[in-house]
């Protein structure tokens, strides 16, 4: 399983610069994985209340996606080269996997949402 709290490393570039993404992937050896999405550390308790009632709601078995929208970079680069093609900023909702680990639900898995799918509550979706 992969940890969410692996998408909130210390240390990540405060820019979007190609080359300093590079020396970043390449220092932590995660050169395998083409899509990379990185979360701000100072985000993760607010990522650990996706699981909860306080920050989401379930979207679909162990799926639940946040109440609020997050602010992260994702990093594509070309699979085993490191070589970066895109880095972007993106604002969206997240979509995480939650399991039940010593008596609290936490997140196991940081899902993509391409199309930026949103929380509707029961009373948003009757005003609609």
């Amino acid at each position: 399983r992969q940890s969410p709290i692996r998408h909130l490393p210390a240390g990540t570039p405060n820019s979007l610069n190609h080359d300093e993404w590079h020396k970043y992937i390449v220092g932590q050896r995660s050169c395998d994985r083409p899509t990379q999405s990185f979360l701000h550390p100072d985000d993760l308790e607010r990522v650990k209340a996706v699981c909860s009632n306080r920050g989401g709601k379930v979207l679909k078995d162990n799926l639940c996606i946040s109440r609020q929208q997050f602010t992260f970079v994702t990093v594509r680069s070309d699979k085993g080269t490191c070589g970066v093609r895109t880095v972007t900023k993106e604002t969206k909702h997240l979509i995480l996997a939650c399991e039940q680990l010593e008596n609290q639900c936490v997140p196991v898995h940081f899902k993509g949402n391409p199309t930026d799918l949103s929380f509707v509550s029961k009373e948003d979706s009757r005003l609609s």
